[in-house]
């Protein structure tokens, strides 16, 4: 479990590191995919306790639709 913000920004650097060396093509066995799993569902864990997304407000979505149209 990540704890505070420097153990999140430790995390997400090391994630941006892993992602240079883990593609598609990378076995699930391998140490590097394995890592990168783990340390993404704890930021992930994190970001939604702490950085939660809010529901978007009824005008809000109407003026996106409006703009998809």
């Amino acid at each position: 479990m990540i704890k505070n913000e420097k153990q999140y920004n430790a995390a997400c650097a090391r994630i941006e590191e892993l992602l240079k060396v883990v593609g598609n093509d990378t076995p699930e066995e391998d140490i590097n995919f394995i890592e990168l799993d783990l340390l993404s569902d704890l930021v992930a864990d994190y970001e939604e306790m702490h950085y939660p997304v809010k529901e978007p407000e009824q005008p809000d979505v109407i003026k996106l639709r409006m703009y998809e149209i």
